[in-house]
């Protein structure tokens, strides 16, 4: 579009809507995990996490203690890889530096040596334990995206319920007149 086209008023041309691919359910649960790492007190966070860690393998446990002892501050290193303590140390790092989890789970090193996202994996986990069901929003199999707007036509029929009139909130204008500018003063208008 020219200077002169927005100038005079041409149209815009509107830009094609976007479709959102369609996510994985890997990418929703971690979506979901998020959510709830934000809004979860830290002993509902650390229970989930435990039941998480108790369902993984002893290997995929073990990666996982590998990389929570390698973040974690000197005092508050993971003793062992039991699902507990694993689940410790997890909450505490999520605490203390929010994302730690996430960053963490989803480096190179676990896609390659698992074959799958571990982090998608204890986040399906986390968010399918009946705990934190009781923090988590509804989730809509349907939907693509939380922030896609819809694209298709509006029934313009449709009565959006709700009345509009008869509220009268009880002021007084109290004598207010606009102060005179109904004849545009001296103007002579």
């Amino acid at each position: 579009m020219s200077f002169f086209d927005r100038l005079f008023g041409a149209p815009t041309p509107e830009p094609e809507a976007r479709r959102a691919a369609p996510r994985g359910d890997d990418e929703r649960a971690v979506e979901r995990y998020r959510y709830l790492l934000q809004t979860a007190p830290p002993e509902t966070i650390e229970q989930v996490h435990a039941e998480a860690f108790e369902k993984l393998s002893p290997e995929q446990r073990r990666l996982v203690f590998d990389e929570l002892a390698r973040t974690a501050p000197a005092g508050e290193v993971p003793l062992d890889d039991q699902p507990a303590t694993l689940a410790r140390a997890a909450t505490r790092s999520e605490l203390r530096q929010p994302g730690t989890m996430e960053r963490s789970l989803a480096g190179p090193s676990f896609g390659q040596m698992v074959g799958a996202s571990l982090l998608g994996t204890v986040a399906g986990y986390v968010i399918g334990s009946a705990l934190a069901s009781a923090f988590l929003p509804p989730f809509d199999a349907g939907a693509t995206d939380a922030g896609a707007a819809d694209t298709g036509a509006t029934d313009a029929g449709a009565d959006a319920g709700g009345d509009a009139g008869g509220f009268d909130g009880g002021a007084d204008a109290g004598g207010f007149d606009g102060g005179g500018f109904g004849d545009f003063g001296d103007f002579g208008f």
